[in-house]
């Protein structure tokens, strides 16, 4: 009888341990299937965030090209202007010889008819 007891409470244990690796395998399937779906879930906004960043840096390098452009438009309309004021300058110049010199052949020409009149 005592064996027999023995074998029962044998039984009895094994069942419990049995039902105590179930409970931890079921456990550890549920936690091992909250952690993939976690994972999936920070997989998914890391993934958002890096396509929000591409995108954040593809707008940077089209404001830089576009800066890039409008700096050198502006290189030349600078370009321009100091060459029209050369033209500018050159021409003020050019009148000013002119007039100089109608001035000095005026005072020369008097002179000769003043000399030529004595």
């Amino acid at each position: 009888m005592t064996s027999q007891i023995n074998n029962v409470n044998l039984a009895t244990l094994g069942n419990i341990e049995l039902n105590s690796f179930n409970q931890l395998i079921t456990n550890n399937k549920n936690l091992e299937s909250l952690t993939q779906t976690e994972l999936e879930n920070i997989n998914n906004e890391l993934t958002q965030r890096q396509e929000l960043q591409i995108n954040q840096i593809r707008e940077i390098e089209d404001k830089e090209k576009l800066l890039l452009t409008r700096a050198r438009m502006l290189q030349i309309s600078q370009d321009r202007n100091a060459y029209k004021k050369k033209i500018i300058y050159t021409l003020i110049a050019v009148i000013f010889g002119i007039f100089i010199l109608t001035l000095v052949i005026y005072v020369l020409f008097v002179r000769k008819i003043g000399m030529i009149k004595k």
